[in-house]
């Protein structure tokens, strides 16, 4: 009985021997037994390369979005996991990801991260089959309980008490911008954050520019967020700003009763205008 690791290997092998697919996407062995790093592959004999363990964690679905690899490579498959998968559906949705041109291996790692956590690989091959997977195994798992006491304790905080541990938070951020890079949902050309002619944001890493920085990207991503903590996990002075996310997250659910990453169809909730949308929150 073939191995995960060696039926990821098997399917993209497959795609790249029949020119489904032009490129694949996928994790490699990194520099230590404990870490991954992005490999692109163009040759089957290149499939080897591919590995599938729990410490497969980066977001791929953000090299979609790349211009470069989509000049040269005109169908690309990557290896998603549960929010990858997500992400690729809102990336459909904001028009920047073409589902005729996209095949998506999917994974599943129940824990990222923890060594002993089960991998496997999804049967489903279609944008369709992985939209009615997500919604039936993973729509309660969209938050966590921990993850949902910890924002139910952010929200039990007066204004004064929220805007003081922000402030401690964003003080610590040295505009580094691996949130940025690390995000699926990041993909403008140029930034606000980095942009002179004319400034929005102070781009130096001082309180001003960095509650600025942080609390604009925030909103940027209400809506469209998919949980998958990259932002997170690649901030050097560990910054929570997942808590940010999932804030927001909780009260688009409330108002709008919509979750991103589930459903190509469905109007993003700051894409589209209802004539009966409950707009008590603006006044």
């Amino acid at each position: 009985m073939s191995t995960p690791q060696e039926e990821l290997q098997g399917r993209a092998r497959q795609l790249l021997e029949s020119g489904e697919v032009a490129l694949v996407i996928g994790y490699g062995q990194g520099n230590t037994p404990e870490k991954t790093t992005p490999v692109f592959l163009t040759d089957a004999a290149q499939v080897d390369q591919l590995v599938l363990n729990p410490f497969c964690r980066n977001n791929l679905a953000a090299w979609l979005t790349r211009k470069d690899l989509k000049a040269k490579h005109d169908t690309i498959a990557i290896v998603a996991k549960e929010p990858d998968i997500r992400a690729v559906i809102v990336l459909v949705q904001e028009t920047q990801v073409d589902p005729a041109t996209v095949r998506i291996l999917g994974v599943r790692i129940d824990e990222p991260g923890n060594p002993d956590s089960p991998v496997a690989v999804l049967p489903q091959t279609t944008l369709d089959e992985l939209q009615q997977y997500l919604q039936a195994d993973f729509q309660p798992r969209d938050m966590t309980p921990e993850q949902l006491n910890d924002v139910d304790q952010f929200e039990k905080l007066s204004p004064a008490e929220r805007w003081a541990f922000w402030r401690r938070q964003f003080d610590r951020c040295i505009r580094c911008y691996a949130c940025r890079q690390a995000c699926p949902m990041c993909y403008c050309d140029s930034c606000i954050a980095q942009m002179n002619q004319p400034q929005w944001i102070d781009t130096s890493a001082h309180p001003l520019g960095n509650f600025s920085w942080n609390i604009a990207r925030a909103f940027h991503l209400a809506g469209r967020c998919i949980d998958c903590g990259e932002c997170e996990r690649v901030c050097p002075v560990d910054i929570p700003l997942m808590r940010l996310n999932r804030f927001l997250a909780r009260h688009i659910a409330d108002k709008f009763d919509y979750k991103a990453g589930y459903d190509v169809e469905a109007y993003q909730p700051f894409a589209s205008y209802k004539c009966d949308d409950n707009e008590d929150f603006i006044l």
